[in-house]
């Protein structure tokens, strides 16, 4: 019989938006060039830019991509494996969960640009900052990023309850429209196209993404897992 509980490779977490983009992937007048026929009085710029942030956030959900430069901020119950038990100092887990132990904390909007900050909280709510760049590894060049932990480097200690781990992180291709990808910006045109179409009805979002052709650019950006 094991003594020790099973092994978690997933931690519950949470990840909320704390700083928004500050432009659009798409302007007002490039909406209604897409949309032919349009002018301005038919399509105010108001309305238009609603339905161009309402598109890019629609993708951003569903994919877990960032388009433009936003921030983040992610929250860990603990450390992977945080919550692991040993029996008198011995592990009494198979030999096959030392191996199966991760080393790493993706942050689920890609692509990742840097992690600004991660702060840790004791059992009374008290706040650590942890010095990233002593401590982790961050790894940029992943979909999505990741930071890892340093060789010779232990997790900080973590003690709460819940969201016990914050990390304060930036995601997004840049800060300009120019630095998104055409294809996604297409894609972003193509949606807001039909969320106008579809004006005053009910529009389920899968049916949206699929139905304006923007499902079909979004296969190619999509993490796949094996």
């Amino acid at each position: 019989m094991a003594l020790r509980n099973k092994v978690n490779l997933y931690q519950d977490r949470g990840n909320v938006r704390t700083s928004a983009p500050a432009v659009e992937p798409v302007t007002a007048d490039e909406l209604r060039t897409h949309i032919r026929g349009l002018t301005s009085t038919m399509l105010p710029d108001a309305e238009a830019d609603d339905l161009i942030q309402e598109a890019r956030e629609l993708i951003e959900e569903s994919i877990g991509v960032a388009l433009i430069t936003q921030t983040w901020t992610l929250s860990l119950d603990n450390w992977p494996l945080g919550e692991e038990r040993f029996t008198e100092g011995f592990s009494t887990g198979s030999v096959a969960d030392l191996y199966a132990r991760p080393s790493t904390v993706e942050l689920p909007r890609y692509p990742l640009q840097s992690i600004d900050s991660v702060t840790t909280y004791d059992e009374d709510g008290d706040s650590t900052a942890v010095t990233v760049a002593s401590v982790f590894d961050v790894d940029t060049a992943q979909v999505p990023g990741r930071m890892r932990l340093k060789v010779g480097q232990v997790w900080p200690s973590a003690l709460r309850g819940t969201n016990a781990i914050e990390v304060s992180y930036v995601s997004g291709y840049g800060d300009a429209a120019s630095d998104v990808p055409a294809a996604l910006k297409r894609a972003v045109k193509q949606l807001a196209a039909y969320l106008y179409s579809q004006r005053g009805d009910a529009c389920d979002v899968s049916d949206a993404l699929i139905s304006s052709g923007a499902a079909a650019i979004l296969d190619r950006y999509k993490v796949v897992r094996v």
